[in-house]
């Protein structure tokens, strides 16, 4: 049997998702679905999709936020790639004040791939919202350890350089995204109150101190 083109798949999702998000909370797993799904075909239609849903969240993001963010997050990297969903972010500032602002589960993985895209200022930003948040299940100390052992574990490599394999050019372009990373990333360490995390913090991001 041939499957149907693009096209058609879009109308039946966009059909489905019309009559789903009557009841956001009941059909939340399979409207996330849809948008991932739709992100694939049409992304800007999906981030409008995405946005109904957070518009009309509210409540149910401050107990249950993963489901809404960081899952359609998920998603649309899936489909399209790192690159796009960290864009959407940076267009978006509407989606990002829900997702790390409202969410009680923020998707903190996100903010490493900014950095690494060179997206400081919309890293900066999410951790501040992160820090504000008066919903998330998990302190901010907790968020920032996890986003800086990922920055340690994405820009390792710097470290070392080899003439006779790698790109001199690369590898400069690559330290200096990692420089002002860490710059940003260590501002925040600064907010820390709790000796002990701070302490944990600073051993993580010690080669970069």
């Amino acid at each position: 049997m041939a499957r149907k083109s693009n096209t058609e798949r879009e109308a039946i999702l966009v059909e489905s998702f019309d009559i789903l998000k009557d009841n956001i909370e009941e059909h939340a797993n399979k409207l996330t679905e849809i948008i991932g799904k739709i992100s694939a075909i049409n992304l800007d239609l999906a981030v409008e999709m995405w946005k109904y849903i957070l518009r009309n969240s509210h409540s149910l993001i401050k107990e249950d936020g993963y489901r809404y963010t960081g899952s359609v997050i998920y998603n649309i990297e899936q489909k399209q790639g790192y690159e796009k969903i960290v864009n959407i972010l940076k267009e978006n500032d509407d989606i990002v004040d829900i997702c790390f602002g409202l969410s009680n589960d923020v998707y903190h993985y996100i903010i490493s791939e900014a950095i690494k895209f060179g997206e400081f200022e919309l890293a900066d930003r999410m951790l501040e919202l992160i820090k504000t948040n008066k919903y998330k299940d998990n302190s901010f100390a907790d968020n920032l350890e996890e986003v800086c052992e990922s920055f340690v574990s994405d820009f390792e490599d710097i470290h070392s350089f080899d003439e006779d394999w790698d790109d001199r050019d690369e590898h400069d372009k690559k330290v200096e995204i990692a420089s002002n990373g860490s710059a940003m990333l260590l501002k925040w360490v600064k907010t820390i109150k709790d000796k002990e995390q701070k302490a944990r913090l600073n051993v993580t991001l010690i080669d970069y101190v």
